[in-house]
């Protein structure tokens, strides 16, 4: 009898070993798929909307072969950035939703898609914030001193911190709700000195010019955040990876400066139009796009009730039309 149990025992312990095996090897095969193959695909794409779903699947897959002993940070880190993206295109429906309605007095309706916004900005929150921790993994807890990076790994250091960053901003856009860490401005404000600011479109400018004007007292003396940015955009546009150009919309978005608002919004649109994106990075410009197109429609709907041109070119008021779009968008106004 007690032979029985010992060989039941040990054929059941092989048997979980085996499969421990087999989930380790694919995990690792799927994360060396996923940066080799799925990453680049999913930069390469300006479909914000597939890759946003396909963060939001994907990523608790991937993830799960960690309990496997495969190392995925990198693939989550990548995924949860996209689905990062699905609740903060969710957040800005609903902010468009109630503008709209307190221009119609309807307060009711206003009031609970103010609520919904605050609700997808943390939701938006915690999927940055995962991308953020999956980047610590990775790279190491900051200690004040760059890690070793391999070239091909820059891109992820670069996309960590932006989730970093995002993270802490849509935290505070959802008053607290996700309990993102006080401490990461401060790392992506040291950590962006370790990557070359002209190999990178400008975007580690970008990134501590955001930090500066976010954080009250965070400018250092002879500092000057527009100034870093304008500087960053520029090579941003130059490159057609205009990165940079997000982090700016972002920055002056909560100032309540309108005029400033257009200026940049028209600026960035007669930018795509003279550079041409590069497509290895057809992501990072629509996301770009994305949120220069939702300030312009913001603008729209407190001044006309609806959204603007595709293009962002143009607002209420304006005599010069660039397109047929917009022509037949403006005609009835």
């Amino acid at each position: 009898m007690n032979i029985r149990i010992l060989l039941f025992v040990t054929i059941v312990t092989i048997s979980l070993t085996n499969c421990s095996v087999v989930y380790w090897a694919t995990g690792r095969t799927l994360n060396s798929y996923a940066q080799d193959h799925l990453v680049p695909h999913y930069l390469a794409s300006d479909d914000l909307d597939a890759i946003c779903q396909g963060g939001t699947a994907l990523g608790p897959l991937v993830a799960s072969f960690e309990r496997a002993g495969a190392s995925v940070e990198l693939a989550t880190m990548v995924a949860q950035m996209g689905a990062g993206v699905c609740a903060e295109r969710n957040a800005q429906e609903a902010e468009l939703l109630y503008i709209g309605a307190v221009r119609k007095g309807r307060g009711d309706e206003a009031l609970d898609n103010q609520a919904r916004q605050i609700r997808f900005h943390g939701i938006a929150a915690k999927r940055y914030g995962d991308s953020y921790h999956r980047f610590l993994q990775h790279f190491g807890e900051w200690k004040g001193k760059c890690p070793s990076i391999s070239e091909d790994e820059e891109l992820y250091f670069l996309v960590g911190l932006s989730s970093g960053l995002l993270a802490i901003l849509h935290d505070f856009a959802s008053q607290g709700h996700a309990g993102i860490t006080r401490d990461v401005p401060s790392v992506v404000v040291q950590a962006s000195k370790c990557l070359d600011p002209k190999k990178w479109w400008g975007t580690p400018l970008a990134l501590e010019a955001v930090v500066w004007l976010s954080v009250p007292g965070a400018t250092p003396e002879g500092k000057d955040p527009f100034k870093q940015m304008e500087e960053a955009v520029k090579l941003g546009d130059q490159q057609g990876v205009r990165l940079a150009r997000a982090f700016q919309i972002q920055a002056v978005a909560g100032k309540g400066d309108t005029e400033k608002m257009k200026k940049l919004i028209l600026e960035h649109s007669k930018s795509v139009m003279q550079h041409p994106p590069k497509k290895e990075y057809l992501f990072l410009e629509a996301f770009a796009e994305n949120l220069s197109r939702h300030e312009s429609d913001k603008i729209w709907m407190k001044e006309k009730g609806h959204r603007g041109p595709i293009n962002f070119s143009s607002f209420p008021g304006n005599k010069k039309k660039n397109t047929k779009e917009e022509d037949d968008l403006l005609k009835d106004l």
